[in-house]
């Protein structure tokens, strides 16, 4: 009975194994040159990252990240101080409230197998919200119920990966996700960064005059607010933020674009 069981015990092994490195290799996560990531506040921003997390190429996806990233460089900057830093940019000029608690962060990382970029990229991202005081929630894409929803519908194998073909179609309507999805993580990045040597911005005048114009409009709120922040409030703040993720953060997993427009609805004039 013993040597059947052990026998039995191996086959089981073998199968699981053997899902995994099929999942693996259809996936494409095996041995990523090029990691990628995507911050989603309004302004969406997305960052490709060699293996030494060093930005090698980055992208405004929207018209308010484009105005954001006047005047501004990332190549070479390791990819979690080029995350908080457009963060802080978002927090600077307004779109992301540093006295409010109704501010949210969408990320999307897909780093291979390991997710190490991942874990890096999200808890920096919490250290700059907790060093600067800042009520926001954190939500992952893969924690998206719909966007779980509309991958599985899709045939797709993760929420990230449908994230990162849905950015495709936005620059290259002619393909489907059908289309996409037959490619593994790895060819589709690659494409990205074609997109992204592909693209060239010149700021305008207009953009230039937009940035100074959020910035010195909310620069007494976000200076006043930095200057508040003492040893004691960090210790207060700390304890409220860890609660605020708990009861906050779970209303954005259940359709985050669907929130965010609302909340949009309400604060945007």
């Amino acid at each position: 009975m013993e040597k059947k069981g052990t026998i039995i015990s191996l086959i089981l092994v073998f199968v699981i194994a053997g899902s995994a490195i099929a999942f693996i290799v259809f996936s494409g996560i095996t041995a990523n040159e090029l990691n990628y990531i995507q911050l989603e506040i309004n302004p969406r921003i997305e960052f490709l990252c060699d293996k030494k997390n060093k930005v090698v190429s980055y992208k405004p996806l929207n018209s308010d990240a484009r105005i954001l990233l006047t005047g501004v460089e990332y190549i070479g900057m390791d990819i979690e101080q080029a995350t908080t830093d457009f963060i802080d940019i978002c927090a600077r000029a307004g779109y992301i409230d540093v006295n409010g608690n109704d501010n949210a962060i969408n990320i999307t990382v897909i780093d291979g197998i390991t997710q190490a970029l991942n874990v890096h990229v999200t808890q920096s991202i919490y250290k700059y919200l907790k060093e600067n005081e800042i009520m926001c929630a954190v939500v992952e894409n893969s924690e998206d119920l719909n966007m779980y929803n509309t991958k599985k519908e899709n045939d797709v194998c993760c929420a990230n990966k449908y994230k990162l073909m849905s950015t495709i179609q936005e620059f290259m309507p002619e393909k489907s996700i059908k289309e996409l999805n037959k490619l593994s993580e790895v060819e589709l990045i690659d494409i990205v960064y074609k997109l992204h040597k592909e693209y060239e911005y010149t700021p305008t005048e207009n953009d230039i005059a937009l940035k100074t114009k959020l910035i010195d409009f909310n620069r007494v709120k976000y200076e006043t607010h930095k200057k508040a922040i003492t040893t004691d409030t960090q210790r207060e703040f700390s304890k409220l933020y860890e609660e605020y993720q708990k009861y906050s953060t779970p209303r954005y997993m259940i359709n985050f674009e669907k929130s965010y427009k609302e909340w949009q609805n309400n604060h945007v004039a």
